[in-house]
């Protein structure tokens, strides 16, 4: 009776009898893992709600408001196209005056706090009037729902 053992946590095996190719072969299961703790942190403590914790949607400048897109993005919280269309603010484009600001008469002001609930429920509104069936207004409509969320969170911790 020949006895091999591995290196790694491969079972010990033991064959049984010497006729080649008919060798009956004893495996002795490896030991379970050790169990590993968890972090001790809790669901309160979580990493979406440190970015959460400071943001209102209500009052939040457009450089903020592309910061979060990537967050949101990165949890998987919103789609990456979801994603472009919170991420793209125009008063962070540097032709804005030229663009934009010539034709409004605003000049950018891309650290001023504005309430994104307020624009995205225009934007909402726009689509529903002129896009009824586009993809657009899907987006819209999910991205008004997380703004709305984030002003609003749920306690998770029972």
């Amino acid at each position: 009776m020949k006895v091999r053992t591995a290196q790694s946590p491969v079972p010990t095996v033991r064959s049984t009898t010497s006729v080649p190719g008919r060798n009956v072969i004893l495996y002795k299961q490896p030991p379970l893992p050790e169990a590993i703790p968890g972090s001790g942190r809790s669901f309160s403590d979580s990493p979406l709600k440190q970015i959460l914790a400071d943001i209102s949607s209500r009052a939040i400048s457009p450089r903020a408001m592309q910061r979060l897109s990537l967050d949101l993005y990165a949890g998987g919280i919103i789609t990456w196209e979801e994603h472009e269309d919170l991420a793209f603010q125009a008063e962070l484009h540097p032709d804005f005056p030229r663009t934009i600001g010539a034709l409004t008469g605003d000049k950018p002001r891309p650290d001023h706090p504005r309430d994104f609930v307020k624009e995205w429920e225009g934007r909402l509104d726009f689509e529903l009037r002129h896009s009824p069936e586009g993809g657009k207004r899907e987006r819209a409509l999910r991205i008004l729902s997380v703004l709305r969320r984030i002003d609003s969170p749920t306690n998770a911790t029972a």
